[in-house]
């Protein structure tokens, strides 16, 4: 029940429209290949823009996730390529396991391995009248994770890793994923760290913001209106057949709209209560009455 009091709306934004700017490329060939970020990103920056209509509202905690189809982040040779180490902090050699995102010209790749590289990179907003809603982007990940990621210290980021290379998928360097914001920048910053929790299905969700409510006119939640999500389309998938979503919902005390727990549990419990009759009927049918039981010359042989 509390799951289907859970609303929330789902966006595929795999080949959104894109919004001409003023440092477009000018390219040359077919003019449909370049209509949608997925053609075009190959090319250069791509910004495109998605509706989000709330006629109703949407009351309560609104938290927003991104979504992938067909990724396996549980793939054995995926989960493995880390460094453990050097994700708490400890600058020195890399693991094997990190190969071929262990070096890059010579330099040591931070963070290392395929894992990483493979770090979700599109940026989001979410805009009411052109004007950004307040979105909080720290708070989100689990303290007990957290706890597996840590900045070297003594140094500035930038110094610590002087010397250390970006993986080479990635558009910034480990010291500018936040830094606005020192507690979470570089390792410990919480879209990195929540990207590294190892998803066991290749459809999955990951949080990305929850709307800030400390704000005057969000403090119940996002009032109705039409809304727009401004993206930076970074990430590709159209090349291993996959899709990009938003999905923007309010979460109950359960947590958010997942209903799959609640039918697993009725048919769990349905079975047992099943099993349970068709034991009672054994029992009663061929069992050993209460009275047999406890007479002990119907049940040892050795009795006279």
């Amino acid at each position: 029940m509390a799951s289907d009091s859970v609303q929330e709306k789902v966006l595929d934004y795999t080949y959104c429209l894109r919004v001409p700017q003023l440092d477009d490329l000018t390219l040359a060939g077919p003019a449909s290949s370049y209509l949608t970020c997925a053609g075009y990103s190959a090319y250069g920056r791509c910004v495109c823009e998605v509706s989000l209509p709330l006629p109703e509202g949407l009351q309560g905690n609104v938290v927003i996730f991104y979504a992938l189809s067909r990724f396996y982040q549980n793939h054995r040779h995926f989960l493995k390529s880390k460094d453990e180490l050097q994700l708490l902090g400890q600058v020195g050699p890399v693991s094997s396991n990190c190969y071929p995102f262990d070096y890059r010209n010579g330099s040591t790749i931070v963070p290392c391995g395929s894992f990483a590289n493979a770090l979700f990179n599109d940026s989001i907003q979410l805009l009411s009248n052109n004007q950004p809603i307040p979105l909080a982007k720290t708070g989100l990940a689990w303290s007990g994770e957290k706890a597996l990621f840590k900045n070297p210290q003594g140094h500035a980021l930038n110094e610590s890793y002087a010397n250390y290379v970006a993986p080479p998928a990635w558009t910034k360097n480990i010291w500018d994923l936040d830094p606005e914001t020192a507690f979470n920048n570089g390792l410990e910053n919480e879209d990195f760290i929540i990207w590294m929790r190892p998803s066991a299905f290749p459809n999955f969700r990951k949080i990305f913001r929850r709307l800030d409510q400390s704000v005057g006119p969000y403090s119940d939640g996002l009032p109705a209106g039409n809304y727009t999500f401004r993206i930076e389309y970074n990430y590709p998938v159209i090349g291993y057949g996959g899709r990009k979503f938003l999905v923007v919902s309010n979460a109950s005390a359960f947590g958010g709209k997942n209903p799959f727990l609640g039918y697993a549990y009725i048919a769990t419990g349905s079975c047992l209560v099943l099993l349970a009759l068709v034991l009672f009927i054994v029992h009663v049918k061929w069992g050993i009455r209460e009275d047999e039981a406890i007479d002990v010359r119907k049940t040892d042989p050795y009795y006279f």
